[in-house]
């Protein structure tokens, strides 16, 4: 990775990463999070956050939650500090990057709060709207069968409160990353696996794997962030380039314009952005300027 954020300043105090959590995981561990990868579609990363940014992140989403209609919950590293280190996480990055390539587009971060009662969904897939299972991208040729060669993007589910049986924690239908077809049969729910996962930990997972949230049985709300990323030619949920504050992109340096996209975008975005007489984009979009 290019610029970590090793130090930040938040309302609390300092959000911070210790030297020894910073260190890659060995090659037997990595290869061994690959073939669960592989095998399965999902693989469980532990201790990627510690409890104290765990605790800033609940309190975010907290905060932001009484406005999720109206997108509160939606680019949280536009938000809050403690959001922007979930895209400079290296043993994360380095997984992601091993399946999607080294130029891997972030393609959004939201906030998901599951409150006592709720959940339930049924299981799916992602890609249903701007990826390569969406109806209308779906051709006659295709005969129903979706890509399933080597997986088209990588979605992350952070758990910013531990993943129990009972707290509408995500489950998974292991292997359902390699069925070809759209349809999910009627018996797949049998073969699902509660993704039961410490606090601070990270669910990675093909977008083709089968998954629902359950419900959660608690008296206590499930929070998570969820960050889903995609191959750079792939269409994102967001166009990240465009969205993303000029100073995020600044603290997240040189590997940042990369994982927004920048290169990805052309010198010029939408006609109301772009300065005729200069010949380049308006001072406030000069972020959004291919090198």
């Amino acid at each position: 990775m290019g610029t970590i954020i090793t130090n930040m300043e938040g309302p609390e105090g300092i959000i911070g990463m210790d030297s020894e959590r910073e260190r890659l995981m060995d090659r037997e561990t990595f290869d061994r999070h690959v073939l669960d990868m592989s095998l399965e579609g999902y693989t469980i990363l532990p201790n990627l956050l510690t409890p104290e940014e765990c605790t800033e992140a609940r309190r975010e989403l907290e905060k932001r939650y009484p406005d999720r209609e109206r997108g509160g919950l939606e680019w949280l590293f536009n938000k809050a500090l403690i959001f922007e280190r979930l895209y400079q996480l290296p043993d994360l990055v380095r997984l992601i990057r091993h399946f999607i390539g080294a130029d891997a587009l972030l393609s959004a971060v939201y906030g998901s709060v599951v409150l006592p009662g709720e959940g339930g969904h049924a299981l799916h897939s992602d890609g249903g709207i701007t990826g390569h299972t969406r109806e209308a991208s779906m051709a006659p040729a295709d005969d129903g069968r979706r890509v399933t060669s080597h997986p088209m993007a990588i979605n992350v589910i952070f758990c910013m409160s531990e993943f129990t049986d009972t707290n509408g924690a995500t489950e998974m239908v292991p292997g359902s990353h390699k069925y070809e077809y759209m349809d999910i049969p009627e018996r797949a729910s049998e073969q699902a696996r509660t993704a039961v996962a410490p606090e601070g930990s990270a669910v990675v997972f093909d977008i083709n794997t089968w998954h629902g949230a359950t419900k959660n049985q608690t008296d206590r709300p499930r929070y998570a962030v969820l960050s889903p990323w995609r191959r750079r030619w792939t269409k994102c949920e967001y166009e990240m380039a465009r969205v993303v504050k000029p100073d995020v992109l600044e603290r997240a340096g040189e590997e940042g314009t990369v994982i927004f996209g920048l290169p990805a975008q052309p010198p010029y975005t939408e006609l109301w952005q772009w300065d005729r007489e200069n010949g380049g984009p308006k001072l406030e979009f000069a972020h959004l300027k291919r090198a």
